[in-house]
């Protein structure tokens, strides 16, 4: 715990405590410095999207200078409790994308603060119209925490009934969808107005900043809960041939867990309840070498169809997935390097574009790792993400024909949804002469193991007599 600061009383030399309310304003102050800005929302209208297994929250809002500054930045916050369920946070003015930095300090309740930065600066009495989407997960609380295959999932969630913000509202609404209209209980909170799958709250008027009261749900979802526990990428780079992926899934069932044994007989009379077996992903375009496989070897319940942007893969695991089960998988595939690599014109240096997330639909990723090989002799290696990640690294990978090792790009990254499956680059350059040493190396052997055999084959390693010499001599 902190000592509460101390200062010297003049002369005397005794030790003076600071009055703790006086402690209190100056603290409170220093954790509001993000929210000095002059700036208000006219009007603010949130929805929050509960239909899938995530959160999903857009945020539309007018918003007005009423200082005499030039504000030239936003700052956002996020709930103490959604401070590590955050996957995004996205702001657009008139569909230009902004910058968006976390910054320290926190707010009264714990708050976590973003600055935006717009590219617009709102002057003096003016306004300007936002829009902010971010994703949670892990937010959807299975309740109650155990059911039967064939039960309702039931889940429940609690927010802020109103807007998060250090700024002032003049105006606000909010509207909550469901996957069903099956609602067992919300908070009524007046004014309010339900319409089958959709509450709508508001409008509240003249809202201060960081006001708050509670806002619980507990409703059924049709939702799947597919969640990634741990998801290993490798994007293995071949000049000669294609991109190699490698993908290595740990996923669960995040529902609630199976209460009771499983019974196949009811399972097959379609009583499937919140479980499930099927999941499909969309592959790259002319993707080949097509491999679903486990620890126990390939599984044979997948189907592959090519369209006209995409190649579908659809897989069915070796047993259904009901709450708390898990199965992990492996998939691989090859994509022709020239649709993802391409080269600088009058350089040695390439640009691999290619997708960040899975091509599965709908799954959250708890951990996701991705790892991008590079041809042995690379260099000068960059990369641009679109969205912040959590931490990078580089290794050495070794492997047949190479001396010094691939390097290999690490990029590491939590809570995904499908928000991230967008793409990324990396930049690096190769010599030309690099792409011909390994056909070159299989060359050099060739010749060498063949001459060996054909000079071993032409020597005369026996250690007996010549038969001349054993032969007598005739005079």
């Amino acid at each position: 715990a902190l000592s509460p600061p101390k200062t010297m009383a003049a002369r005397s030399g005794r030790t003076t405590l600071v009055p703790p309310l006086l402690l209190l304003l100056a603290t409170s102050l220093q954790l509001l410095a993000p929210a000095a800005a002059e700036l208000i929302y006219d009007t603010l209208d949130r929805q929050i999207d509960l239909r899938g297994q995530a959160e999903r929250v857009r945020v539309t809002a007018v918003v007005r200078n009423d200082g005499t500054a030039v504000e030239d930045t936003l700052t956002l916050a996020i709930p103490a409790d959604r401070t590590h369920n955050v996957s995004y946070v996205k702001v657009t003015v008139s569909k230009r994308k902004l910058v968006v930095e976390p910054l320290k300090s926190l707010g009264p309740r714990g708050e976590f603060f973003f600055r935006v930065k717009l590219l617009d600066p709102i002057r003096s009495g003016q306004t300007q119209k936002i829009v902010v989407q971010m994703g949670f997960v892990g937010v959807l609380i299975p309740h109650p925490a155990v059911a039967n295959h064939n039960d309702p999932h039931l889940v429940k969630y609690t927010t802020n009934l109103y807007e998060t913000t250090p700024y002032s509202v003049k105006t606000q609404t909010t509207v909550v969808k469901f996957s069903t209209s099956n609602i067992i209980s919300s908070t009524k909170a007046k004014p309010y107005s339900s319409q089958g799958d959709k509450i709508t709250y508001g409008p509240y008027t003249d809202l201060k900043p960081f006001e708050h009261k509670d806002l619980n749900f507990h409703f059924e979802t049709k939702a799947q809960f597919s969640t990634v526990t741990a998801l290993e990428r490798e994007i293995k780079i071949c000049h000669w041939g294609g991109a190699v992926f490698s993908e290595t899934y740990d996923l669960r069932n995040s529902g609630a867990n199976l209460k009771d044994a499983f019974h196949r007989i009811d399972y097959e009379r379609m009583q499937r309840g919140y479980s499930f077996e099927d999941l499909s992903a969309k592959l790259p375009k002319n993707s080949y070498g097509i491999d679903f496989r486990d620890d126990i070897g390939n599984i044979s319940t997948s189907h592959v169809r090519e369209t006209s942007k995409h190649v579908l893969f659809q897989m069915r695991p070796r047993f259904p997935l009901f709450g708390g089960w898990h199965s992990i998988f492996k998939l691989f595939y090859t994509v022709p390097i020239e649709q993802l690599v391409s080269s600088v014109a009058g350089t040695s240096s390439y640009v691999l574009n290619t997708t960040f997330s899975t091509p599965f639909d709908g799954l959250v990723i708890e951990d996701h790792t991705v790892k991008v090989v590079l041809p042995e002799g690379s260099s000068n290696i960059k990369w641009v993400t679109p969205f912040p990640i959590e931490s990078v690294d580089k290794e050495i990978l070794k492997t047949y024909l190479d001396l010094t090792g691939r390097p290999v790009l690490v990029l590491k990254a939590k809570n995904l949804m499908r928000f991230h499956n967008q793409y990324f680059q990396v930049m690096y350059s190769y010599p030309n002469v690099m792409i011909h040493r390994g056909p070159l190396f299989v060359m050099i052997g060739f010749m060498v193991f063949f001459g060996s055999i054909i000079m071993f084959s032409r020597m005369d390693l026996s250690i007996g007599r010549n038969e001349d010499e054993t032969k007598p001599k005739v005079e």
